[in-house]
């Protein structure tokens, strides 16, 4: 992953290019980057990339002011930066980790980009130190803090402290920028490296009472087929050895039958795939594409799932954690809930929503949802009046004594979906599924 920022007080808005040098590729533009901005990470093949700025405006086969190449390799996240003042403008490739922060807790770095602090200490309220002597247009390490940090004490070398208002909540992975503003003095800015459940919960989640176990399940055609197949099968070699082929045959004309309207089939899209979040290459025109500035974006409270594919249309009620730790889905079966301990739906993290696959009364809201396949589409009605839309990008069944806990509330670089229920086989005994379905999308807009 790769993002680009403007850390230089003192140069202009620049357009900034990004080709790839190894494989090669199609480039990007990224025309007016100011001061301050920063980026959504971009989804980019591991490889070589030329980084290159140009004054604003300018034509694309002018020289560059500046450029650079950078190594991306797979999993790693990079955030390559316009520091220093101007007259000695210098690109600085930054190693962003996004090492999930101990429960409870977040993960901060300062940068160093403001001109007016040629050394600058920054500290929590209350004393603890974040960076001490941090030169203009350095980094800091990253240091895990308590989550819920409001203010930062920053002083400026032969200043006196000055504390500056932020928000760095639980889960979150941010790099602190220390910026010039705009009228005089200092300011400072939490941008999101990546953000994750505040409190995890612990293991998997119990979201089914077993009143369907004997009901035909959609997601279970295959086994059925299985049957079908087996019970022809045992009819030819009936035929084969009494020598009436006519009705072994015709049972197995039924079979195939049976299966043509109980099976869907599975077509693949011609359409290739885009990660969500993932820029389309500029066309062939030259047609620039807009570099999404990091914002404070949060996004409003979730009050609806929508789900076409398999006709989940329903409210989303709040949930936290049972007295066990682990995530309780809500108590009437027909709805589906907004863990509020993560990320909400549509801010940078993964936000996860559960809900039962059945009660003692029969299938729930999340009956369907191991039919769903990449590509299939997750709607997210806001408070705000917007909607949030996520494409599926994977879906997965775990035992529950193996949840993955990390890939379901750990931080991610950008605006992530769960969607979990219970699968696999019903322990009558227990009264528990034993698998969890999960459901992994990504935000496409």
């Amino acid at each position: 992953m790769l993002r680009l920022a403007h850390l230089s007080p003192d140069t202009p808005p620049v357009d900034v290019y990004v080709d790839p040098v190894s494989p090669p590729g199609a480039g990007r533009a990224f025309p007016g980057v100011g001061y301050g901005t920063v980026s959504d990470y971009q989804q980019v093949p591991p490889g070589t990339y030329a980084i290159s700025l140009r004054r604003a405006g300018a034509d694309a086969v002018d020289p560059p002011v500046l450029s650079t190449t950078v190594e991306i390799a797979a999993g790693q996240a990079r955030t390559v930066a316009g520091v220093g003042p101007f007259a000695d403008l210098g690109l600085a490739v930054l190693e962003d980790d996004l090492t999930p922060p101990t429960s409870g807790t977040a993960r901060v770095r300062v940068v160093a980009a403001a001109a007016s602090a040629p050394r600058v200490d920054v500290a929590l309220a209350g004393g603890r130190a974040l960076a001490g002597g941090l030169a203009f247009a350095d980094v800091g390490a990253y240091v895990e803090v308590p989550g819920g940090v409001t203010a930062l004490v920053v002083t400026p070398a032969g200043g006196p402290p000055v504390s500056l208002p932020v928000g760095i909540a639980a889960g979150a992975v941010s790099s602190v920028l220390v910026l010039d503003a705009p009228g005089g003095g200092l300011m400072v800015r939490p941008t999101p490296d990546a953000a994750g459940a505040g409190a995890v919960p612990v293991g998997g989640v119990e979201a089914g009472g077993g009143g369907a176990t004997g009901v035909s399940s959609p997601v279970r055609p295959i086994a059925a087929a299985v049957v079908l197949v087996s019970v022809a099968a045992l009819a030819l070699t009936v035929a084969a050895r009494t020598g009436r082929r006519g009705p072994a045959v015709r049972a197995l004309g039924a079979v195939l039958a049976v299966l043509a309207g109980s099976i869907p089939l599975l077509a693949p899209d011609p359409t290739p795939a885009r990660l969500p979040g993932e820029p389309v290459a500029a066309a062939a025109t030259g047609s620039p594409i807009a570099l999404q500035a990091w914002t404070s974006r949060a996004a409003a409270e979730p009050l609806r799932v929508r789900v076409p594919g398999i006709g989940v249309d329903t409210p989303l009620a709040p949930v936290g954690v049972d007295a066990a730790g682990a995530l309780a889905p809500p108590v009437d079966p027909t709805r589906a809930g907004w863990f509020t301990g993560g990320p909400a739906p549509g801010d940078v993290g993964p936000a996860v929503l559960a809900g039962h696959v059945d009660s003692t009364a029969g299938p729930a809201v999340f009956w369907r949802l191991g039919e769903l396949s990449p590509g299939d589409e997750v709607l997210v009605d806001l408070a705000d009046g917007t909607t949030a839309r996520f494409t599926v990008t994977r879906v997965e069944r775990h035992a529950k004594d193996a949840f993955p806990t990390a890939d379901v509330y750990g931080p991610t670089p950008d605006a992530e979906l769960r969607l979990v229920t219970c699968g696999g086989e019903f322990d009558r005994s227990a009264r528990s599924y034993r698998d969890n379905v999960v459901v992994f999308a990504r935000l496409a807009s």
